[in-house]
């Protein structure tokens, strides 16, 4: 909520910029007190340099999320 509040102070057009980047097909985990972490997964994104066709957006405490990763892929697309 405070960055969705910043946003608008700003007067950027959060509904504008959501339409533009964020596809109508995605499956989001809502944030939960016990995971400490919420995600969401884009399906069908053109990545031509990886070759990948989701890509999945964690939000949480960063020892938390690294924690619960077994692969990494760098700036390169390397795992």
């Amino acid at each position: 909520m405070a960055m969705l509040k910043f946003i608008k102070r700003c007067e950027v057009d959060y509904e504008a910029v959501r339409k533009t980047y964020l596809p109508k097909e995605y499956l989001r985990f809502q944030f939960d007190s016990s995971r400490k972490r919420m995600s969401t997964i884009i399906e069908n994104v053109t990545d031509n340099a990886t070759g990948y066709t989701k890509r999945l957006h964690v939000k949480g405490a960063s020892e938390i999320v690294v924690e619960t990763c077994s692969h990494y892929l760098d700036f390169d697309g390397n795992q």
